[in-house]
C-alpha cells in the first residue's frame, strides 16, 4: 500500500539511499492505482484541459471533513490507470502532471522533507543518490521537492476559495449520463454564480477566482473521455 512506510528524510540514516523510477518494470505500479488526486488553485486551469476537476468532500482519518479540488484520472471501475499513462512509456503529460504526481515518492510532512519507502525505486545500489555530501541531490530538489513545497504553499489559498464557494451556496451536486454510464460529482452552479450581487462577483474576479471557477466548469466535458476509455477497456 502506498505511504505505508514513510520516513522523514535524514542525512545519516539515508546517506546511501538511491532512487530511480522503474517505469513499466515497477512491481508496485503506483501510477495505476489512484483514480484521482487533490490539486491546488494554481493547477486547476492547466489540469482542466486534461481531466475533470471537481469539488470533493472527503473524510480524513481523524473524522474531519476536507473540501478539495480533485482531478480525476479515470473512472474508479476502469481497470487501467490514468488516461495519460502509456504502457512502456509512462506519463504522456510530462511537465503538465499534477504536483502530487511530480513529487512522489518524495513529499513534505509537517514542514519537513519525507520519503515513501514503499516505492520499489529506492535501493542502495541503483539510481541517483538522494544525498550529495551534506545536501540533497539537486535533481530531487528541482524535480520533486519543489512541487511538494508548492503543494503545501497552495493549500491555504485553495481552501479559502472552497470555503467561500460553500459559504455562498454555490456548490451543488452534478451528474453526467453518457453512453449508459452515470457519474455524480460536486460542482459550482453557474446560474447561482451569475445571480450573485455585483460586489461579490467583483471580489471573485479581483482575487483571480473567476477564471479558476470557469476552468473547473469547462473541465467537466472531460468526463466523456474517461467514460469512453472505461468502456473501451471493459469491452
Amino acid at each position: 500500500m502506498l505511504f505505508s512506510k514513510t520516513e522523514l528524510l535524514d542525512r545519516e540514516r539515508h546517506r546511501s539511499l538511491r532512487w530511480a523510477c522503474l517505469k513499466s518494470a515497477c512491481p508496485q505500479s503506483c501510477c495505476l492505482l489512484p483514480d484521482r488526486t487533490f490539486v491546488v488553485l494554481e493547477e486547476v486551469q492547466g489540469l482542466a484541459r486534461h481531466f475533470p476537476v471537481v469539488i470533493n468532500i472527503e473524510q480524513e482519518e481523524d473524522g474531519r471533513e476536507s473540501k478539495l479540488f480533485c482531478a480525476y484520472f479515470r473512472l474508479r471501475e476502469d481497470p487501467k490507470g490514468c488516461l495519460y499513462l502509456k504502457e512502456g512509456t509512462g506519463c504522456l503529460l510530462e511537465g503538465e502532471k499534477p504536483y502530487t504526481c511530480r513529487q512522489y515518492p518524495f513529499f513534505v510532512r509537517g514542514g519537513y522533507l519525507a520519503v515513501d519507502l514503499t516505492c520499489p525505486g529506492f535501493s542502495q545500489q541503483v539510481g541517483a543518490p538522494v544525498w550529495e555530501a551534506e545536501f540533497v541531490n539537486p535533481l530531487f530538489e528541482r524535480d520533486f521537492f519543489a512541487y511538494s513545497l508548492r503543494l503545501e504553499e497552495g493549500k491555504a489559498r485553495t481552501q479559502e476559495l472552497l470555503e467561500l464557494l460553500f459559504n455562498l451556496g454555490l456548490v451543488v451536486g452534478g451528474k453526467i449520463s453518457y453512453k449508459g454510464v452515470e457519474v455524480s460529482f460536486n460542482m459550482v452552479d453557474e446560474r447561482k454564480l451569475a445571480e450573485l450581487p455585483p460586489p461579490t462577483l467583483r471580489e471573485l474576479i479581483d482575487r483571480g477566482y473567476m477564471s479558476v471557477i470557469y476552468a473547473h466548469l469547462n473541465s467537466l466535458q472531460n468526463w466523456e473521455r474517461l467514460i469512453n476509455r472505461y468502456l473501451q477497456n471493459s469491452a
